[in-house]
């Protein structure tokens, strides 16, 4: 009880104190400018991601699953706030060993023989919600255990009750609920955590990718052992490969970086427009380069599906945003919700006008500074723009944020939009399948 407490205290403590730094901020926007006002921005957000990094390796559990959410948004985030959270994406220490065989023993016990020869005691990668392991199978067969971290789920009940009440509170301050619904969005990501914290489901998300992409050779997804898995233990392919960051192993097996990024921009082309159904945590970690130039995706915990009409409206939207059209844009802003019906276009159209010129330009000219100049448009466009995010599709928002951020470390001087319109044409004449 009295852990219960203090965990509760401690999430309490630090959602208090983001809000905190909020009105901060406020109030610097309305005394300082330029580089004073920076300065003293980006010490308010340097201390807040300190806060949470630390408050995360502490609690574990959601906690840092949240921390790595907001790690990866680069692309709306201030980088004060986000490189300070960098560390949760690699730096997890895993489960003691003890406790992942005693879930083993009780997970795998009604089985009538031993499933693994070996079984590597170091993982092989540690998340917040589950850990990897090496192991062996009987038949000499090399697999990948993902193993739910032991008591995880009674602490995931405990800090999703505490940020429902936290949310409730924050729902309350006008300024930031009327860019987001708070309480949807804990909704949202309580049934995320949920998804995530079961096996069983994770192993029907792949077996469904599988199936999607059965025919492009240029993408693996691993092998299910589904009779030696449990709802709290994942037995799939071992899979080796190189991260996209890893320049140097790329480099040796003669890889094109900028043909393994236009794999992946495909792929997510497909999901999003195509099937309707898109793997939404595409972090480096989650992605390997295979020698034979395939690309292969890990974990498939965080899945989201759309329906076929959201997916024709998406369609809709990417097509305009090549286009530039403006009205088609707006149009299905308000269709997906993000756009009040009675909100004033012609007020949007020039800063949106000058957002979509930055884009195209960041992808002719091919360069970092004038993709910054985009990220601070898209900024001040939400800010400063009646749109509200809407909880459904924050973590598809997420995703893209993350594609985005890979693409850029994958093939940071490519032409975007030449790709697009080469890709564009034949994702739009193939049939939702959603």
């Amino acid at each position: 009880m009295i852990h219960k407490i203090l965990r509760r205290l401690l999430i309490i403590r630090l959602a208090l104190s983001l809000v905190v730094d909020y009105w901060k901020i406020c109030r610097i926007d309305r005394r300082l400018q330029g580089e004073e006002r920076e300065a003293a921005v980006n010490q308010i957000y340097t201390s807040a991601g300190i806060r949470m990094r630390k408050t995360a390796f502490r609690l574990k559990g959601v906690i840092v699953k949240i921390g790595q959410f907001l790690s990866m948004r680069q692309d709306i985030l201030p980088k004060a706030f986000t490189l300070e959270l960098a560390g949760l994406q690699d730096e997890l220490p895993t489960a003691p060993l003890p406790a992942i065989k005693r879930l083993l023993e009780n997970e795998l016990k009604n089985f009538n023989t031993p499933i693994f020869k070996h079984f590597e005691e170091d993982a092989i990668a540690a998340a917040s919600l589950a850990q990897v392991h090496k192991a062996f199978l009987f038949d000499g067969t090399e697999v990948a255990v993902k193993v739910i971290r032991p008591g995880i789920e009674k602490l995931a009940r405990i800090d999703l009750a505490t940020i429902g009440l936290v949310t409730k509170v924050i729902q309350r301050i006008p300024s930031l609920s009327r860019k987001m619904n708070f309480i949807q969005m804990h909704q949202e990501f309580t049934d995320t955590i949920s998804r995530e914290l079961d096996c069983l489901q994770e192993i029907k998300q792949m077996k469904r990718f599988e199936e999607m992409f059965a025919s492009n050779q240029r993408i693996k997804i691993p092998k299910v052992y589904e009779n030696f898995s449990t709802q709290r233990v994942l037995v799939m392919e071992h899979v080796e490969g190189a991260r996209v960051t890893d320049y140097e192993t790329l480099s040796k097996w003669g890889i094109d970086p900028a043909s393994i990024a236009e794999t992946l921009l495909d792929a997510y082309f497909r999901q999003i427009l195509v099937f309707g159904y898109i793997h939404l945590d595409p972090h480096p970690g989650n992605l390997l380069i295979l020698p034979d130039n395939r690309l292969c995706f890990l974990d498939f915990g965080m899945v989201d599906e759309l329906t076929a009409e959201e997916v024709k409206t998406i369609r809709w939207l990417v097509q305009s945003i090549m286009l530039g059209n403006l009205d088609g844009i707006l149009s299905t802003f308000e269709e997906l919700g993000f756009l009040p019906a009675d909100a004033n276009r012609k007020d949007l159209q020039p800063t949106l006008s000058q957002v979509l010129e930055r884009l195209h330009n960041s992808g002719s000219q091919q360069s970092k500074p004038e993709f910054k100049h985009v990220v601070a448009g898209l900024r001040h466009f939400i800010k400063n723009s009646p749109l509200q995010l809407q909880a459904k599709y924050m973590f598809l928002i997420r995703c893209i944020g993350i594609l985005i951020t890979v693409l850029s470390i994958l093939a940071p001087r490519t032409d975007w939009f030449e790709i697009l319109y080469r890709i564009g044409p034949s994702v739009f004449n193939t049939p939702v399948q959603a």
